[in-house]
């Protein structure tokens, strides 16, 4: 009786007024059957691969008697910069022009590549890869101490026993979040035996330790993983190995690289793997080499009475491409839509070629959509 009156009423209330009711109901009056709306709060990622800075990356860039590597960003700066987080690998070591800039085997690179990063919108980088230790500790503490001075998140590579220790806790749009990055080796380098903490390895001993401790901590885990073979287009048995124990773990995103070649992408469970993004910028040589992907996901915290879940949405994946000229200078980063067929006459080739590999494992995606609008 008491809901027929309330119904009469709100018809009689809206016949008088163009202005709709209010309603409030007391926690006394909410059946058993009215269920609460869930909450939802998300941001987005968007990833890319590897970020190999050779002596003709930054001879390019020098200019005036200072290094400015902005240009080179300027056309993937807008498909960056509206994303809340964005990845990249940061192949070579920042230790800077106060040390010896160098070229393969043994990279140095300057810090003011870092900078051309950040400007593009570039804030969550892996540091752990196998060129980590390429120029020594003395590299890493100047890559250390320049990383400090930025607005980005990174992982992998450490100049404290504690800092390497230490739990890490980040938050973005009220979702908090891990970030973890490890690398296969670091090419045979040496690292005293007290310095072993300053390089992430990947060890699934110590891993898991690592990753049950953060996971309860945190609604998002993110690990970075540097492994495979080389130049190969589908990953191997050691990074299956690797990935399904990240799977288990409950890790959401495993962002793998180090093949400089596109690998596929996949889910393991409700794990969001993607093999190798190929990279992002480099001198290497080879049509194959200098086509990378661009990846975005939509990562939801879905609350619903007392229960929270993590939904990952809205995968979208497209192609970036490094030009440069007979000299390999003028290096500039197309996004896939900007690149001109005067440069890659056989556009659609490698289009095609590279969504079967990155759909050869069950993604299910078509390239575009990774720019905002």
């Amino acid at each position: 009786m008491k809901k027929l009156s309330l119904i009469l009423l709100l018809l009689l209330t809206a016949c008088v007024s163009q202005k709709p009711p209010v309603i409030i109901y007391p926690d006394d009056q909410i059946d058993a059957d009215m269920v609460a709306f869930p909450v939802i709060s998300s941001f987005d990622l968007v990833m890319v691969g590897d970020a190999i800075v050779h002596s003709n990356v930054y001879k390019d860039a020098y200019q005036g008697g200072v290094y400015d590597f902005t240009d080179m960003f300027e056309l993937m700066k807008p498909v960056i910069e509206p994303y809340d987080l964005a990845f990249y690998n940061q192949e070579t070591i920042l230790g800077g022009t106060a040390l010896t800039l160098s070229n393969y085997p043994r990279f140095n690179s300057p810090q003011e590549f870092g900078d051309a990063m950040v400007d593009a919108g570039f804030n969550l980088v892996s540091l752990a890869n196998n060129h980590t230790n390429d120029t020594g500790v003395k590299a890493i503490k100047a890559s250390d101490t320049y990383w400090k001075t930025k607005a980005a998140v990174t992982s992998g590579a450490y100049v404290t026993q504690e800092e390497a220790d230490a739990v890490h806790i980040y938050s973005q749009n009220g979702i908090s979040y891990g970030f973890l990055a490890y690398t296969y080796g670091i090419n045979g380098t040496y690292l005293a035996p007290e310095n072993q903490f300053m390089v992430d390895r990947i060890d699934l001993a110590k891993m898991e330790v690592e990753i049950k401790a953060l996971r309860p901590l945190v609604d998002v885990l993110i690990v970075s993983v540097h492994f495979g073979s080389e130049y190969q287009n589908y990953p191997n048995s050691y990074q299956k190995n690797v990935v399904a124990k990240l799977a288990e773990w409950d890790v959401n995103i495993v962002i793998g690289n180090h093949a400089h070649a596109i690998q596929p992408i996949t889910y393991v469970g409700n794990t969001l793997v993607y093999y190798a993004l190929g990279n992002f910028i480099s001198g290497q040589e080879g049509t194959a080499q200098i086509i990378g992907l661009t990846s975005s996901i939509k990562i939801n915290k879905v609350t619903y009475g007392n229960t929270t879940t993590i939904q990952l949405s809205d995968l979208k994946v497209d192609l970036n491409y490094t030009y440069y000229d007979s000299r390999k200078r003028n290096l500039k980063i197309y996004p896939w839509d900007k690149l001109p067929t005067s440069i890659l006459a056989d556009k659609t080739y490698w289009e095609d070629r590279f969504l079967k590999i990155v759909n050869s494992m069950g993604a299910n995606v078509t390239f575009g959509g990774v720019e905002k609008n």
